[in-house]
């Protein structure tokens, strides 16, 4: 699946998780991402986070960076330590209520290659992204 804006009833979870609980673009700090979204198959029932079986990729429209959040964590079921992925995270001491964020690629802003790949909370992300609007 290509990069796209999910406006119908199919895809309206993450569409409606990227355009709410991340407002601004980590890394340009834009009030207006118009983020776009793709998915990234992984292995299934793995106690790795990493390799967790599924990740929505959301991209900024302005700057081209991606975030990467795992699916358990968007539709919730990650956020507890009674799913396999919940305890996946408490096994590698990750807070089990956190939506944890990683940042795939910088995009257009070069000076914060600091930042890729580097995994933080969806509030550490959005702090992040006040920071840049100071």
């Amino acid at each position: 699946m290509a990069f796209k804006r999910m406006e119908g009833f199919v895809g309206s979870i993450p569409q409606k998780f990227a355009d709410n609980r991340i407002p601004k673009c980590p890394m340009c700090g834009t009030d207006n991402p118009h983020w776009s979204i793709d998915e990234r198959m992984g292995k299934m029932f793995t106690l790795n986070p990493e390799d967790n079986a599924h990740k929505y990729l959301f991209k900024c429209e302005q700057c081209g960076c991606i975030l990467r959040v795992p699916v358990t964590d968007v539709m919730g079921t990650g956020r507890s330590v009674l799913s396999w992925q919940g305890l996946a995270k408490k096994v590698h001491g990750k807070e089990t209520k956190s939506i944890y964020v990683a940042i795939e690629n910088v995009g257009n802003a070069q000076s914060n290659q600091e930042y890729k790949e580097k995994e933080m909370t969806l509030e550490e992300i959005n702090a992040l992204a006040q920071q840049l609007n100071k």
